[in-house]
C-alpha cells in the first residue's frame, strides 16, 4: 500500500531533527580534531561514517529543498518546490551512493556589474542533496588547516573580518601612510581550476572522492558532454574547492615578527585578494610568487583587475573605498563610487517602475537601502554626505512629480506623507567606525567553543534581529538551542502582524523552527 501524502507529511515533519544536527556536529567535531592530530586514518574512517549516515542525507535534503535561498532554482529535472513524499523519495535513491554519477547541469547566465555575463551551472536536486552531504565531511577537514586569513565562504566569517584588518594594516600606529597595496583577481578563478591538482588537494574516501570528480566533469545539457577544467559555479560544494585551491596564497608575504608570532599581510575572499606592501619591500617578487602558486592550479591573475597603489592613492575591495588620508594620516574607508551608483541605480528604477503604486515602490526601496546601509554600518558614511543627500533628494522631486497629476486637496494630504516616508528611508540608520570585532584567526565553528561562538552570533545581524538574538541569550525561542554561527535565523511575529514589530512581539527562531 503506497503511503499517503498526509502520513509522508507526518513522517517528515516528525523527524528528529535537531537530534540529526546533534550527531552530524559531534562527526564534524571529531573529523576536526582527528585531522589536526594528524591522524588521516581515522579522519578517513569518520567520514565515511558521517556520508553514510542517515541524519546528514537528511539534513541535506532539507537544507536544499527547504532552508537554502535558490531552493526554488531548477536544474534538467525541473523540480522546484518538493512535497514532503518526494523528500522522502530522494533520501531512499542517495541511500546507496555506490557508482553514483552525476547528472548534467543546467546552464544560465547572470549579468555582472562590468557588462559581462556570469556562468551559473545548476545541479538537480538530487545532485545538491549528494553535494551538501559530501561537504559536511569535507568542509571539517578544510577548516582544521584553513588560512587564518581566509575569509570567503567560510562559516562565521565575512567581509566585514577583512574591512577591520584592512583597518589594522593601514592605521596610522602601523605606518600604513608608507605602504603600498596589491590589489588583484583570479581570471575565471572557477572555470580553469585543474582537476587533477585540485582532487589530489581533497581529503575524502575513494568512493566519494569519485562522486566529486563525476561533479567536476559533469558537461551542461545539450551543449558540453563533459568539462575539461574548472568547477561549475552554483554547486553547493564549489566554493569550498575554490577554498581548498587557493589555500595558502594569502599567506605567501605574511612576516614573521617573532618566533611563534606571523604578521598577516594578505587576505583573501573567494578569489579577490590584497596584499600590503611595506616601504622598500619588492613588488614585483610578491608578483612572481603569486604567478607560480597559480600557474601550479591552471590559473592566472586578471591583469585588468591588478593594481598596485600606495594607500594615499586608495583603492576599491569588497564594495569599500580605503585610503590613508596624506593629510593626518588617517585611515577611511566608506562605499566605493562604483557600489554607490549600483544602489542607486537600483533605486531609480524601482521609483520609475510603473506597475506599483507609489507606496509600494517606498516600500521596496526601503528594503533596499536597508540592507545596503547596514552591509556599510562600520565605514564612514560620513564621507559621502553629499551622495545620500542627492538620491533622498531625487526620491522626493520624482514622488512630488508624480503627486501633482492628483488634485489640489490629495496633493496637499499626499505631499506630507510623502517628506515623512522618504525621511524615514533615508535617515535614522547609524553607523559605528571600524567597530566590528573581528573573529579570533585560529577559530572554527567545527572548534566546539559553543560559548565563544554564540557570543558572536549577533554581530552577523542588525537592527531588530541582533536586539532579540541578545534579550534571548542566542537561543532560539522555539527549541531552545543555542544558535550556530552558520545557523539561517529569522523573526518570527507571535500575532501574525508583519509591521507590528514591538520586542514583545518578535521572537528570534531558527529558520527551520520558523517555518515549522
Amino acid at each position: 500500500m503506497q503511503p499517503t501524502h498526509k502520513s509522508c507529511v507526518e513522517e517528515w515533519n516528525s523527524l528528529p531533527w535537531k537530534q540529526f544536527e546533534k550527531i552530524v556536529f559531534r562527526l564534524q567535531y571529531r573529523i576536526y580534531k582527528a585531522y589536526q592530530n594528524k591522524d588521516y586514518n581515522l579522519v578517513n574512517r569518520l567520514q565515511r561514517c558521517l556520508a553514510s549516515s542517515r541524519a546528514a542525507k537528511l539534513l541535506a535534503i532539507r537544507q536544499v529543498t527547504q532552508l537554502n535561498q535558490d531552493k526554488k532554482t531548477a536544474g534538467i529535472d525541473k523540480k522546484i518546490a518538493l512535497t514532503e513524499k518526494e523528500r522522502l523519495q530522494i533520501f531512499k535513491e542517495i541511500s546507496n551512493i555506490k557508482g553514483y554519477k552525476h547528472s548534467k547541469l543546467k546552464l544560465v547566465f547572470i549579468p555582472k556589474s562590468n557588462g559581462e555575463k556570469r556562468p551559473l551551472g545548476i545541479p538537480t536536486i538530487k545532485d545538491r542533496a549528494i553535494q551538501c552531504f559530501i561537504k559536511y565531511a569535507l568542509e571539517p577537514v578544510y577548516e582544521a588547516y584553513a588560512s587564518r586569513s581566509s575569509y570567503g565562504f567560510r562559516p562565521a566569517r565575512s567581509t566585514w573580518d577583512i574591512q577591520k584588518n584592512i583597518f589594522i594594516n593601514l592605521k596610522s600606529d602601523a605606518k600604513g601612510i608608507t605602504k603600498q597595496i596589491l590589489e588583484l583577481d583570479i581570471e575565471k578563478c572557477f572555470d580553469k581550476i585543474n582537476h587533477e591538482k585540485l582532487m589530489a588537494m581533497v581529503q575524502l574516501p575513494q568512493n566519494i572522492k569519485s562522486i566529486v570528480w563525476s561533479a567536476l566533469k559533469a558537461g551542461v545539457l545539450k551543449e558540453r558532454p563533459k568539462r575539461i577544467e574548472g568547477t561549475q559555479q552554483g554547486g553547493i560544494i564549489s566554493p569550498l574547492l575554490c577554498n581548498i585551491a587557493l589555500d595558502g596564497i594569502e599567506d605567501i608575504w605574511n612576516e614573521r615578527i617573532h618566533k611563534n608570532k606571523i604578521y598577516q599581510r594578505g587576505f583573501r575572499y573567494a578569489d579577490d585578494m590584497v596584499f600590503f606592501i611595506k616601504c622598500k619591500e619588492d613588488a614585483e617578487l610578491l608578483r612572481k610568487k603569486i604567478d607560480l602558486f597559480l600557474a601550479e592550479r591552471g590559473l592566472n591573475v586578471k591583469e585588468s583587475k591588478t593594481k598596485l597603489v600606495k594607500s594615499t592613492e586608495g583603492f576599491d575591495f569588497l564594495g569599500w573605498h580605503f585610503k590613508v588620508k596624506a593629510k593626518n594620516e588617517k585611515f577611511v574607508s566608506y562605499p566605493s563610487k562604483k557600489n554607490r551608483i549600483q544602489v542607486f541605480d537600483k533605486i531609480k528604477q524601482i521609483i520609475k517602475d510603473p506597475r506599483f503604486k507609489i507606496e509600494e515602490r517606498l516600500d521596496k526601496i526601503k528594503i533596499i537601502y536597508k540592507g545596503w546601509r547596514n552591509y556599510h554600518q562600520f565605514s564612514d558614511m560620513g564621507q559621502i554626505n553629499a551622495s545620500l543627500w542627492k538620491i533622498s533628494d531625487w526620491v522626493y522631486k520624482y514622488c512630488k512629480k508624480l503627486n501633482n497629476k492628483k488634485n489640489r486637496v490629495q496633493r496637499s494630504i499626499v505631499k506630507l506623507k510623502l517628506a515623512d516616508n522618504i525621511h524615514s528611508i533615508f535617515n535614522g540608520h547609524e553607523y559605528k567606525v571600524n567597530g566590528f570585532t573581528s573573529v579570533q584567526s585560529d577559530k572554527s565553528i567545527y572548534d566546539n567553543d559553543c560559548l565563544y561562538w554564540s557570543k558572536r552570533v549577533p554581530n552577523r545581524f542588525y537592527g531588530q534581529l541582533t536586539k532579540q538574538i541578545h534579550k534571548e541569550k542566542a537561543k532560539c525561542a522555539n527549541c531552545n538551542l543555542y544558535f550556530k554561527n552558520d545557523d539561517i535565523i529569522e523573526l518570527n511575529h507571535i500575532d501574525g502582524n508583519h509591521k507590528n514589530n514591538q520586542y514583545i512581539n518578535l521572537m528570534a527562531l531558527h529558520r527551520s523552527c520558523h517555518q515549522k
